[in-house]
């Protein structure tokens, strides 16, 4: 392997370890906290399950940060990637998200 051929695999790698953080980097999560109750009763009323009500309420509270801080529409982020942070932040505020769940029940 030249040189280059180094220098490109560490770009690639380096490119794949900043993206991995992308959500992280941009997210407060305060912001999503503050959000969740605003959007609580539609999210309910679109979703038919507790799993799904969980995690669309806390990408629709994700995407409006994007949104209202960088204007980023949800076709502008790294699918898999807000998929992911999405999981992990709904499991980080699965106590919030129950009391919701059980408030518009």
């Amino acid at each position: 392997m030249n040189l280059q051929e180094q220098i490109l695999r560490i770009k690639s790698m380096m490119g794949t370890i900043n993206e991995s953080r992308f959500f992280h980097r941009r997210i407060n999560l305060d912001d999503v906290k503050w959000l969740l109750p605003i959007n609580a009763n539609q999210v309910f009323h679109e979703t038919e399950s507790y799993e799904q009500f969980k995690f669309e309420l806390i990408l629709r509270a994700v995407e409006s940060v994007m949104w209202n801080k960088y204007g980023l529409g949800w076709e502008d982020l790294p699918e898999q990637e807000e998929i992911d942070f999405v999981n992990e932040v709904s499991d980080m505020y699965e106590k919030t998200i129950k009391d919701l769940w059980r408030v518009q029940r």
